[in-house]
Parts: structure tokens; sequence; C-alpha cells
């Protein structure tokens, strides 16, 4: 080996040490005070260190495993700070562990609940694979959340990073953690274009961290890099003065902060409009729950794909009409003017009908309601936006409980105080919330 290649990797040795050293005494005074970053109790610690053994076969530095932090509290908080800032994570967190101390607490409870618990944080699917995880890891490792990589990869919801956050921040070992943030830092510090979402950008920073990780410490070094890039190294206006790397950044020294990370083109975003029709009589409410896609396992209101505005109440009294009487005629539930029997046996209390009536009398119902336009309101999502006209429709007839007509067989029929537990998006919150502060003893029957 030639003395030039040994002064080169003494260099490079010293360089990657001084990085290390640099983050972790900024870290020790600097480290960001977050509930899910409590160390783990003694009884935990006890509890995980006499069970982990089973998963650990095959595992590098299974010597040392040595729990750092309670290994559920960093699952939820990591699915929770999923494309979430930390500010609005933090009341949703704590909220949670409340109602779900544990991994067990969480594997019995009602995948609905849990959406509950979730409403208005947003990326509704991630409640859901924990929902899951919490199942599976109760079923198949005795509530013990693995210190190894490919058992973690298999849970619903774990990726690269979480599994790589897991390793380190709750068993301390060296497996890098690499999010966006860990992208910029380091597209600045060695001033490297990486996009960020790439997956060229990912594995060369994996590999970056993965060299200047030390074996101990390892869950602290992931953390620094995070809290860095959060606070000081961020996307827009970074405070490079008071950055413990800025005499190592190469972008710094360039004065090209500015141009790090290299931005990924915006794609535009798809517009879906429609109206939700807030159908309710006395104490009884229409909802729906989204069985797929976009928002599925939460409840909405009646949907109906036109937009309408508030001078359009003519339009849509016949168009909301129409299209009842087409769905009726769509689900086929009358047969000679009454209710089909196997319609009734599919039915529950809820699913309430109308006997005795032909369904080509629905003209008459546009008489027998008093329609509110609520008014707009947009939604944007990762991939495409809601812009929605909201309108409240309460029906008037004096039909008795017993006999209303299914609007849709695959939605129901709740109380007010039922609504309440239900799970919405974020962009019905606020209207549901309104509608149940109002409503919230029984009307008179009109």
């Amino acid at each position: 080996m030639s003395h030039e290649v040994i002064r080169n990797r003494s260099i490079d040795d010293c360089h990657q040490l001084t990085i290390a050293d640099l983050l972790l005494s900024w870290f020790d005074e600097h480290a960001r005070d977050l509930p899910w970053r409590k160390d783990i109790s003694a009884t935990l610690r006890s509890f995980y260190s006499d069970r982990v053994s089973a998963f650990v076969d095959c595992l590098p530095f299974a010597e040392r495993l040595n729990p750092r932090r309670d290994p559920y509290a960093v699952i939820v908080s990591e699915l929770m700070l999923q494309q979430t800032q930390v500010s609005a994570v933090i009341a949703y967190y704590e909220r949670f562990m409340e109602r779900f101390p544990t991994i067990e607490k969480l594997a019995d409870a009602d995948e609905t609940e849990v959406l509950k618990l979730w409403e208005g944080l947003g990326y509704y699917r991630r409640a859901r694979f924990l929902s899951s995880l919490a199942k599976r890891v109760v079923e198949n490792c005795d509530g013990i959340i693995p210190p190894n990589k490919k058992l973690l990869l298999s849970l619903p919801g774990i990726g690269q990073y979480t599994a790589g956050a897991i390793l380190s921040f709750a068993y301390d070992l060296p497996e890098p953690a690499v999010d966006g943030n860990v992208i910029r830092v380091f597209s600045r510090l060695d001033a490297q274009p990486h996009v960020r979402g790439d997956a060229k950008a990912f594995r060369a920073v994996r590999n970056r961290v993965r060299a200047l990780m030390t074996d101990d410490r390892a869950g602290d070094f992931n953390e620094a890099i995070m809290d860095l890039g959060a606070t000081i190294c961020t996307p827009s206006s970074p405070e490079c003065s008071i950055c413990p790397l800025h005499t190592l950044c190469q972008a710094y020294a360039l004065n090209a902060v500015d141009m790090f990370p290299v931005r990924k083109d915006i794609e535009e975003k798809p517009i879906d409009r429609f109206s939700y029709v807030l159908i309710h009589r006395d104490n009884l409410v229409y909802v729906k729950r989204r069985a797929q896609g976009l928002l599925e396992g939460m409840y909405e209101f009646y949907s109906f794909p036109h937009p309408f505005g508030s001078e359009e109440e003519m339009s849509f009294r016949a168009s909301l009409t129409g299209d009842w009487k087409t769905a009726r005629y769509a689900n086929c539930p009358f047969e000679h003017g009454r209710v089909r029997e196997d319609v009734r046996e599919y039915g529950d209390k809820k699913t309430l009908e109308l006997e005795d009536e032909d369904p080509s009398d629905i003209g008459d119902l546009a008489e027998q309601m008093r329609v509110s336009f609520i008014g707009d309101k947009k939604a944007v999502y990762s991939h495409r936006i809601w812009e929605v006209s909201c309108w409240e429709v309460e029906l008037l007839s004096d039909i008795e409980e017993s006999s209303y007509i299914s609007i849709d067989l695959s939605g129901e029929w709740v109380t007010i105080e039922e609504l309440t537990e239900l799970p919405f998006p974020a962009v019905l919150v606020p209207w549901r919330d309104a509608f149940i502060a109002q409503n919230h003893y029984p009307k008179n029957r009109l």
C-alpha cells in the first residue's frame, strides 16, 4: 500500500471522527426534548433484555444489544412523524399513548377507534398499518418489537428508514436512519446534488452515514443529524453560522447552501370536484365508511359527483333526488311496492326502509327536505386535491322512523351520539363538530 493511500485514509478517518464528535457534542447540549425520547424504564429494559434473544440470530452487534428507548414508543412516534411536523404530532402522540400505553392494548383495539384517535393527523393509512402491526407483533413475536431488520421490514408500514430508526433509537444498534432531513444535511455537507426522494440519493447517504457512525451511541448519532436538519440546516434560511459542522461543509465554503439539495420537479396534482351532503332527520345522520383508496376506513357524509354552488339550490335538489332515484333502481330493493325479503335480511336496525312506496314517487322527496348550503372546502393530499361543495339536508316528512328509505345499502344511519365516536377526514371534522354542537339534543319532530 502506498504512502499516499495511507495518508489519505488517515485524513479521511480523522475527518469522519471529527464529524461524529462535533455532532454528538452539539447533540448533548441541544437535543430536542420530545415525549418519545424518554429513556427506557428499568422494568421495560429488563423485559426486553430477557426476551429479545430469540430475534437476534445472525444480527451484527447482537452481543451488545442494549435497549435505549421503548421500541413501541419509537414505532408510534415514527409512524406519526411520517410527512408530518413534530409540532403537530406531540399532542396526538400523548393522547394515543395515554389510550394505548402498550402494544398489547393497541392490538386489542378496533381499527375504527385507532383511526378516531388519529383523526386530523392525516395520512390515515399509517394508523391502519400501526393497528395491523400491533396485532402481528403480539400474535407472532410475543409482543416484542424485534431488533432484527429482516423481521421489521416484514411488518406493515415499516420501510428502510423506520427499521433503521427502531434499531438505532430503541436498541442503539449502528443502523442508518435516513430521511429528508438527513439527505439535506449530507447534500450540503458534501456539496452533492442529491434529490430528495430519489433512490440513488438515499443509497448514497445511507452509505455515508454508515461509514461515519460509531459502534456506540448510534441512536444519538442518528437523532443528532435529524435534529440538525430540523432546527439549523433547514430547507430555507439555514442558520449556518451556528451549525456545528459549518467548518466542514462544502456547500457553505462555496457560498451555495441554497443550491443543495436539488429540488424535485413538482407534478401538478389532479383535482376532484364533488359535493358532500350531510343528511339527517331528528337524531339520525347518514354516514358511509370508505372501503378502499384514499382515506380508507374513515367515515364521511353522502357524496354526490357534482359540485353545486350556493346559487344552485334548485339544481342541487333536482340532481340529488334524481341521484337517489337512480340509486334505488340500481339497488333494486323493491318488489311490487314492498321491500324485498333479502334486503330486509341484509339490513340491520339502522338500514331504514320505506314500506308500501313505489320508488317512482321519489319526486315528492324534494318537497320533504330542508336544504342549506354550508360552503366550499378544499383538501390538499399528497397526490391529489379535493374541491368540494358542502350541503346540509334535513328530511322533514312525517314518515315513521321504521319507514325510512335506505339511500345507499353500503351506508348506515347513526345517532348523533354515535357520530361523535366515528373518525372523519380533516376536511369534514369542523363541519361535523359544528353540527354535533348544534344538534346535541334531539329535536322535536316537525
